[in-house]
């Protein structure tokens, strides 16, 4: 879907300046064996497939950051 792409996309921007947040997130959310997020457990439910939504912010981010450092972005 674009419309939520756009808005990872977005977020991603936001949150692009706090490195230890993005990078913990890249760290924790990963794929487990059965392809689900080791990051998302849930005693409820099964944990969605990986990549799962903080793990696309966390790209997003890391993205614009070196976009940012690069100079190719307003901070």
């Amino acid at each position: 879907m674009q419309i939520e792409r756009d808005r990872i996309t977005e977020a991603g921007a936001v949150i692009a300046g706090w490195t230890r947040l993005w990078s913990q997130l890249l760290v924790v959310h990963v794929a487990g064996p059965d392809g689900r997020c080791r990051g998302c457990p849930s005693s409820a439910h099964a944990a969605p497939r990986s990549p799962c939504r903080l793990a696309e912010l966390a790209v997003a981010a890391q993205s614009a950051h070196r976009t940012r450092s690069r100079g190719g972005g307003s901070a």
